[in-house]
């Protein structure tokens, strides 16, 4: 990029001014001599001039993007008004259905009412013709009599009139006697004449009393077989429309349109009231206006206490016609504590209810418990209980006790039992919690009274009825707060039914005993309380064994037929040992895949080849060695068909008075061996020592060769394998191999230690 010549570099000539350099983007050299030979300038690149062409370019690329965002806009503006054209359409094709299908109830209805019409007019015409019947039935027999009377010339005036003597009975009309119904089940016959009832009659006479109050001849279970059978009517209930609450007459008319009886119609009125009305927390303790009870008002507010629950579930009741009662009493709620007695004039303590009377029967029902509860920082929580609609007396009179207008004789009349209690029973009897009484899990010992005096150790059990629940929990701690007692009781379940806890309290003092049940294991599953219990220990056992720890109750788990066990892994879960090694046996409904963990109790040592699982016919044993006294918790593990986990399937309690004298486990058994189902009888000890003779006895039906160390053992007629053979040095492998047939190959059976 520099000159060929050097003019420019010669000094001016005399007179002329030195020219100055123009500006470029050419490089001047003052020095050439300085450069290297070899060194070539490069080639200057030549500047590029951008003009108008520049801007030019920078204009057409704004109308560009400027038009290409009025396209974007107009698509979108398109596209915007095609969703609104097509929601437009979907929504006058949804308006055209509901009219269509508003035609279609309207039909209905008018058919039911024309069918319902015949319906009357048939029986009215088929009343007439029976009247009919019976009338001429009567007059011929009249005249029968009167041809009877004249052949035998008595009672005849002087007219020649018969006369008849007075009849001194009246005779019945067998065609208008009333029957008494007494269906065997619960009936659902529909809607009647006379309203929407259960009752077979066509026709029904309305009395203006409410019925007395009597025991019902119906459990829920009789009533409410599935709770599923309830769904299409709650998801009805729950979407009245708001336009519905105007009135109690237009919420129950909306609810009528779904219902085809009363039981479903209370339903949808219990549903609503717990979906839609929340409890006045604020205003039951005082901190702010309490708000009204009435009906009406709480049909509004949808806030009040438990009155209102009670008055808005009668007020749609007997809109209706449906007798129903609106109960005052006391009850064992959150406030109670286990132990508390229970002071009757205590307003805090005072809870409102109902009793429907549907089918003939008085049937409870709680609103206020059934829609949530109040915890103890007095914070409502909304929580739908199905529990609490149509409750047994029997359940209910566990935390709920009538007691109105101070009169305890009249107010017993509405327990609904054969045989009410006293109020004083009321308060010292044992209160099963909610999910007891629902799960239907019931006290075996100890079932009138919550406070247990114990004397060294205490048995408790409790017993389900359906066999639902999947876990229990005990909880074991001081009256005064204190944990860390899980040492001190021992919890098992027997029979997959009944659960057994032994409970040796450390100290003479009171105790809170809490059982917990789960219903469901699953995520969506938890604990809920079942029952407290209030121990009263007097003395302790001189020398206090603590149980071994588990956070699982000892015993089979519920789903242990899927793992191949029969029920006879639920008869026991503690055993007793006196001479350091058992034998467990278990039936087996298939062959199972299993494994067995030993633990000690205060030993921290590792037992694993301390217990042998052999499989038989239809069944496992397990032996068991213990190597130290005490308790042990010994775990068995098993396989479902279609897992490929070890899971536990039972968990027991051994108890050993006297430790083994051998202090070696046994040896380790491939799961070959339990497939095979072959049995060790010698030698039944892991460690052998180097360089010694042994004999070997092992019995298999499902292999044809047993060797050991290249040494084939001999086989009787039994398939009782049987040889001596001598121990390599120490450190070396010492297997027991097994052949199933002529060509498959071996397989390792049993493993020993050699030291």
């Amino acid at each position: 990029m520099g000159c060929a010549s050097s003019d420019l570099n010669q000094p001016p000539p005399a007179g002329r001014p030195r020219p100055r350099a123009k500006h470029s983007n050419q490089l001047v050299l003052t020095e050439l001599s300085d450069l290297e030979d070899e060194y070539t300038l490069p080639t200057p690149q030549l500047p590029q001039y951008k003009g108008r062409e520049t801007k030019a370019n920078g204009l057409i690329k704004e109308n560009r993007e400027a038009q290409a965002i009025r396209e974007v806009k107009v698509k979108k503006r398109a596209k915007d008004q095609e969703v609104k054209r097509m929601q437009e359409q979907k929504l006058e094709e949804r308006r055209r259905q509901e009219k269509h299908n508003f035609q279609l109830v309207k039909e209905d209805e008018a058919l039911f009412r024309r069918k319902q019409a015949e319906v009357q007019e048939e029986i009215a015409r088929k009343h007439e013709q029976l009247v009919k019947l019976e009338e001429q039935a009567n007059r011929g027999l009249r005249e029968q009599e009167i041809k009877q009377k004249f052949m035998e010339g008595q009672n005849v005036d002087a007219n020649g009139n018969f006369v008849f003597e007075p009849e001194t009975t009246t005779r019945k009309n067998v065609a208008h006697e009333p029957t008494v119904q007494n269906p065997a089940k619960f009936n659902l016959t529909g809607i009647t004449r006379s309203g929407w009832g259960f009752e077979d009659l066509a026709v029904q006479e309305v009395d203006q009393r409410d019925p007395e109050p009597r025991p019902p001849t119906y459990r829920k279970r009789d009533i409410v077989h599935n709770t599923h059978q309830f769904n299409m009517f709650d998801k009805h209930a729950v979407k009245a429309p708001f336009s519905a609450r105007e009135s109690v007459a237009a919420l129950v008319t909306y609810f009528r349109e779904g219902a085809e009886n009363h039981l479903q119609l209370v339903r949808m009125f219990y549903r609503w009231i717990t979906f839609n009305v929340a409890f006045d927390v604020d205003g039951y303790y005082g901190e702010s206006q309490l708000q009204s009870v009435e009906a009406e008002d709480v049909l509004g507010t949808c806030v009040t206490i438990s009155e209102g629950y009670a008055n808005l579930l009668a007020a749609m009741c007997r809109f209706e016609g449906i007798p129903v009662k609106v109960i005052q009493g006391i009850v064992k709620g959150y406030e109670y504590q286990i132990g508390d007695i229970i002071n009757f004039t205590e307003s805090h303590l005072c809870h409102f209810w109902n009793a429907v009377y549907i089918n003939r029967n008085w049937f409870f029902i709680d609103c206020s418990w059934g829609a949530g509860h109040v915890d103890r920082k007095r914070k409502w929580n909304r929580h739908f209980q199905e529990f609490y609609f149509i409750v047994d007396p029997d359940k209910m009179i566990v935390d709920h006790f009538p007691f109105m207008d101070g009169d305890l004789r009249a107010s017993s009349r509405w327990q609904l039992l054969a045989s009410p209690i006293s109020a004083n029973s009321f308060n010292q009897r044992l209160k099963l919690e909610r999910a007891a009484l629902e799960w239907d899990v019931k006290p075996v010992t100890h079932t009138q009274h919550h406070i247990i005096t114990v004397s060294r150790e205490l048995d408790v059990r409790l017993q389900e009825v359906a066999d639902v629940l999947e876990e229990y929990s005990v909880q074991l701690q001081r009256k005064d707060g204190s944990r860390n007692l899980d040492r001190f009781f021992f919890a098992c379940k027997l029979d997959n039914r009944t659960l057994k806890i032994t409970v040796r309290p450390p100290e003479p003092v009171d105790y809170l005993l809490n059982i917990y049940g789960q219903k469901s294991l699953d995520a969506a599953g938890k604990s809920e309380l079942l029952v407290t219990y209030i121990l009263k220990c007097i003395d302790v056992h001189q020398q206090l064994r603590q149980f071994p720890p588990n956070f699982r109750i000892f015993g089979a788990v519920p789903s242990y037929s899927k793992f191949g066990f029969s029920s006879d892994i639920t008869k026991c879960c503690e055993y007793t040992c006196n001479s350091g090694e058992m034998i467990l046996p278990l039936k087996t409904k298939r062959n199972v895949k299993c494994m067995a963990k030993l633990e000690h109790i205060d030993e921290r040592v590792d037992l694993t080849n301390y217990c042998l699982i052999t499989a038989k016919d239809r069944g496992i044993s397990i032996k068991m060695r213990f190597p130290f006294e005490g308790y042990y918790k010994f775990t068995l593990f098993g396989k479902e068909e279609d897992d490929g986990n070890f899971r536990p399937v039972a968990t027991f309690m051994v108890d050993c008075n006297q430790a083994s004298h051998v202090h070696s486990g046994f040896p380790v058994a491939f799961e070959a061996a339990l497939e095979l189902k072959c049995t060790l009888y010698k030698p039944l000890w892991k460690d052998l020592p180097a360089n010694s003779t042994i004999n070997i006895v092992i019995g298999c039906p499902n292999i044809v060769k047993a060797s050991v160390m290249y040494h084939d053992l001999e086989m009787d007629e039994n398939h009782v394998f049987e040889g001596t053979v001598t121990t390599p040095p120490a450190g070396q492998p010492f297997t027991i191999y097994g052949q199933k047939n002529e060509k498959s190959p071996l397989v390792g059976l049993f493993h020993f230690t050699i030291f």
